[in-house]
């Protein structure tokens, strides 16, 4: 395992670095971690795909691109996640290591430099940004809020969790909303720019195959000249159960339903959620997978997913709409299956083997490295892949059976054709 420390080097920054000697090439991923509002997500959105796409030095993607083509095929990638009630925007540059440039170049410092840029001094004057990396970005955004749209699996979970978070910060796409791309102006982008490197919390990830104390210089320099008045975060926010279960159905040009339930839980044995999870519907061989489309063919999926920092689960199914009300029943009767105890020590050797396996795929990729410290971060308890693993070992089936029980029924969201 990758030899793994973090230090605070500015008001609000926290600096990782992940040392793994096994690769050849490094990467530089800097996060901004804000509130996830309706108010503000699209113009943060926006700003940092202007970050990516554009600076001072290079003004428009096929410049920057061009650039760091030059450097051995070095990249630039943004990221824009909901984690709960956060919205989280990262940049991140990924280049060869130094050793392996052929005229012995100084590939890193480059980079480096490229993606200083991006961030402290992006292409814009008088209070705005320019127009050509605006109207790039935001063409960039509403493409991807279409896509949300027209991915109706994924749209048809994000309907639900607007319905089963209502009134908290979750219930927002972290991209906004159609209207608010198309009316945020470059001049209220420029300003949440501003407002990101003024006040949100900064985690920035070194992983690479040695130490770079330039990487950590350079960047603390930067984020200490700036003035920072940095706000609380919570990155685990429990969404409570509702007294009834919210129904909502919506008609759109599908010929497949989608059918979405959110159940609740007040379980704080994280471990055996996520155990239970894999027993439910996160496998192949889980009992959503195995009985309600397998044996009964009540859907073309059918699968769950938990999201720990918000306590809920999701199953969703792609259903005919005749078996809507069957599908619904038997998942719910799996459930009950399992809050009886009646899943196997087979069920619960082939989960852990499942959750092991998955755990050995970290540091696989310097992203991979990236995910499993920032989630122990988000967490609260630094460990190994192999400690985790350790700790789901000890699981045992009463309190997979506690897990099952907690659950609650929030939400149910249905999909149906015109």
């Amino acid at each position: 395992m990758a030899n793994y420390s973090r230090k605070l080097i500015a008001d609000g920054v926290g600096y990782s670095t992940i040392i793994d000697p096994k690769f050849k090439s490094s990467r530089i991923k800097v996060m901004f971690i804000t509130d996830l509002t309706a108010k503000t997500a699209a113009a943060n959105a926006l700003a940092l795909s202007i970050m990516g796409s554009s600076n001072s030095r290079y003004k428009n993607i096929s410049e920057i691109t061009s650039k760091l083509n030059s450097l051995y095929g070095a990249s630039i990638n943004i990221e824009i996640l909901k984690q709960g009630d956060i919205q989280r925007l990262s940049l991140s540059v990924c280049s060869i290591d130094n050793r392996y440039a052929l005229e012995g170049e100084d590939i890193s410092s480059e980079v480096l430099s490229i993606l200083q840029d991006c961030i402290f001094s992006p292409n814009a004057q008088n209070g705005e940004f320019a127009k050509e990396p605006f109207d790039f970005g935001k063409k960039d955004l509403l493409d991807s809020i279409e896509s949300e749209i027209n991915n109706k699996r994924g749209y048809a979970i994000l309907q639900t969790q607007k319905r089963a978070f209502a009134g908290e910060n979750s219930e927002n796409s972290p991209y906004g909303t159609k209207e608010s791309a198309k009316s945020v102006t470059s001049k209220q982008t420029y300003e949440a720019y501003k407002e990101l490197l003024r006040t949100a919390r900064v985690e920035i990830y070194y992983v690479g195959p040695e130490e770079s104390d330039t990487v950590e210089k350079k960047l603390a320099e930067c984020f200490k000249a700036i003035d920072r008045d940095v706000k609380e975060y919570k990155f685990i926010v429990p969404s409570p159960a509702k007294d009834e279960v919210m129904r909502a159905e919506e008609k759109l040009d599908v010929k497949q339903c989608k059918m979405v339930m959110a159940f609740k839980t007040s379980s704080k044995d994280d471990y055996a959620l996520r155990f239970m999870n894999t027993i439910f519907g996160a496998t192949p061989f889980s009992k959503l997978f195995m009985n309600v489309r397998e044996k009964l063919s009540l859907c073309y999926y059918c699968a769950s997913n938990y999201s720990g920092i918000k306590s809920t689960f999701f199953v969703d199914s792609g259903v005919e709409e005749e078996n809507i009300g069957k599908a619904e029943s038997e998942i719910l009767n799996q459930l009950e299956e399992i809050k009886k105890g009646n899943f196997s020590d087979e069920d619960m050797a082939n989960s852990l083997l499942s959750i092991e396996n998955s755990l050995k795929g970290v540091g696989d990729t310097t992203g991979s490295y990236i995910n499993w410290y920032y989630g122990c971060l988000t967490y609260g308890e630094i460990l190994t892949p192999e400690e985790k693993a350790e700790l789901y070992r000890k699981v045992t089936k009463e309190r997979i059976i506690e897990a099952a029980k907690s659950l609650k029924l929030d939400t149910v969201y249905v999909m149906k054709g015109e």
